[in-house]
């Protein structure tokens, strides 16, 4: 049996019944939507990389209490946003938007080697502003919306993850996008 048609219920009865090498199925399924989730509030890579890693240690010790009628990415959303909040709240610090995304987006736009310095630089100033232009949506629109661009994931798992109805969902997508087209009108017409 293919290890990919096995569902997230599945995986998880196997763990509890002692067959733990199947949770690093679950931690390959779900790192990278843990680590965006996380990298779009923090600005600090290894403080990102500790809850994500904080994140399974918890899921795989609190797995029992896991609710099979959730869907098991929401799941570990909400332990890592609960580990996010803990760990500012020690810090004595707030949720901040990052300048770790914009990073990780100009450094991607940089990997054309065809493009002139003078294109870079336009090109970088643009994504800068895009990634400023999402960190100014208040959280209710960014989550799902970057869970849709960044993650592309399907709307229905978006509102099982956040634990919204489906139509919430897509109303706070279509709203952040005009939001940012909005935005980017402006600041076009100001340039």
């Amino acid at each position: 049996m293919n290890k990919h048609e096995v569902s997230d219920i599945e995986l998880v009865k196997k763990v509890l019944t002692g067959e733990i090498e199947y949770f690093s199925e679950l931690v390959e399924r779900y790192e990278k939507l843990v680590f965006s989730y996380l990298l779009s509030r923090l600005n600090d890579i290894q403080e990102v990389e500790d809850i994500v890693q904080d994140t399974f240690v918890k899921a795989f010790r609190h797995l029992a209490s896991y609710d099979c009628e959730r869907k098991f990415a929401g799941w570990l959303v909400t332990i890592s946003r609960n580990l996010l909040i803990d760990s500012r709240r020690k810090a004595g610090r707030n949720i901040a938007s990052t300048d770790l995304v914009t990073d990780v987006l100009l450094s991607d736009s940089l990997k054309e080697t065809n493009a002139h310095p003078p294109e870079i630089i336009i090109r970088r100033e643009r994504f800068r502003q895009i990634v400023n232009m999402i960190h100014e949506l208040s959280e209710d629109l960014r989550t799902p919306f970057l869970l849709r661009v960044v993650n592309e994931l399907p709307y229905q798992e978006i509102a099982e993850i956040l634990n919204l109805p489906l139509q919430t969902v897509k109303n706070r997508i279509f709203k952040a996008r005009g939001v940012l087209r909005e935005k980017r009108e402006t600041y076009e017409e100001m340039s």
